[in-house]
């Protein structure tokens, strides 16, 4: 059994080599501004589309945001949901969505990566969009590189069965009215997927940028983990925190406190295993974006400068838990959406750990 792993392991590691090898490269310049989401899986506006319940929240940050600010955008997966509707209902049920694209796509500031379930796109002669489709993507920056890919990649099981996957989606799940089951529903699927990712990263000095399992990961950490570090943090700050900045550190500390808890409450008979994927030391080198059909907001990855950071959107009527104390949020415009980031970190750094400690 460990040499079939280790088989199907090499197997993974050779194909995402030569996906890094054959994908374009992007320079990244201190001038310019990047956002990138995963996983909209738009559908036709009906019931079982997953988009829809963000859809509105989606498109403001784009207009009033990302393409104010002069971003540029890169869509990493399964943005058209084709295994379960045609192209042409989802184009016309999201006309304004696709304008916002082809807004970016005009100032040559749009990307876009193919999904497992977008991979029709690759079959298509002709293209109902004005933009190129890539597999991957490497963003440089300096000698270093972040290699964006959707994440189906790292699972030769996913690869082989997308087809009965999506043949089961649309003409047994969408009838009966079931929305989609996927890798983002078991936890052990999802960790299979990030340590491979893990595994080929370290190995190559990289920083991995993937969507797919639809859980944020921020420098290879899960959400426990995170908020475990960030929690020893703000005591580390409290410490030295001078008195007039102790108590918005202590509420900070409490609103952490509270999601910790919360997290473990709701996911009871979860193991809880370390997400750190059992090396030696912790290595920052996978990031998610996480998805747009989140229940409770969506999540992307922004690039500015030297800074890479984690952001949460969210809609007030929804989330307003993020309005209290200890959360730091931003309104966008007079609308009820808002920006949150959650975690922040250089790229300097994060490539100094890598060189370091792989």
């Amino acid at each position: 059994m460990a040499k079939k792993n280790q088989a199907k392991t090499k197997a993974i590691y050779k194909k995402l080599n030569k996906l890094f090898e054959e994908s374009p490269t992007i320079e990244l310049s201190a001038k310019k501004r990047w956002v990138i989401f995963s996983d909209l899986h738009m559908g036709d506006g009906g019931s079982t589309d997953d988009f829809k319940r963000n859809s509105e929240l989606f498109k403001a940050a784009l207009e009033d945001y990302y393409l104010k600010n002069d971003h540029a955008l890169i869509l990493n997966g399964d943005v058209e949901e084709l295994q379960r509707f045609q192209v042409s209902k989802i184009l016309n049920k999201w006309k304004e969505i696709y304008d916002l694209f082809n807004a970016f796509n005009g100032k040559g500031d749009f990307f876009k990566t193919i999904g497992n379930h977008d991979l029709e796109l690759q079959l298509m002669k002709d293209l109902p969009f004005n933009y190129e489709h890539h597999e991957a993507l490497k963003l440089k920056f300096g000698k270093d590189h972040l290699f964006v890919f959707h994440g189906h990649q790292a699972s030769k099981k996913y690869q082989e069965h997308n087809e009965l996957i999506g043949f089961t989606l649309k003409y047994f799940a969408n009838p009966l009215g079931i929305k989609s089951y996927s890798v983002s529903h078991s936890s052990q699927k999802q960790y299979k997927i990030e340590k491979q990712v893990y595994g080929f990263s370290a190995f190559q000095k990289v920083v991995s940028i993937i969507g797919h399992t639809h859980r944020p990961l921020f420098e290879s950490l899960h959400k426990v983990d995170r908020l475990k570090f960030k929690i020893e943090q703000l005591c580390r700050d409290h410490v030295i925190a001078k008195s007039d900045q102790k108590e918005a550190i202590k509420n900070e500390i409490k609103a952490q406190k509270k999601e910790l808890k919360t997290y473990y409450r709701q996911n009871k008979g979860h193991s809880f295993q370390s997400y750190v994927y059992n090396t030696l030391f912790h290595i920052p080198c996978v990031f998610n974006s996480g998805c747009v059909v989140g229940k409770r907001g969506m999540t992307c990855l922004e690039i500015e400068n030297d800074k890479i950071r984690l952001v949460h959107w969210f809609d007030k009527n929804i989330s307003k838990k993020y309005l209290k104390k200890g959360y730091h949020s931003e309104r966008i415009g007079d609308t009820d959406f808002y920006r949150m980031v959650i975690n922040e970190e250089s790229l300097h750094y994060i490539f100094t750990r890598i060189k370091f400690l792989s």
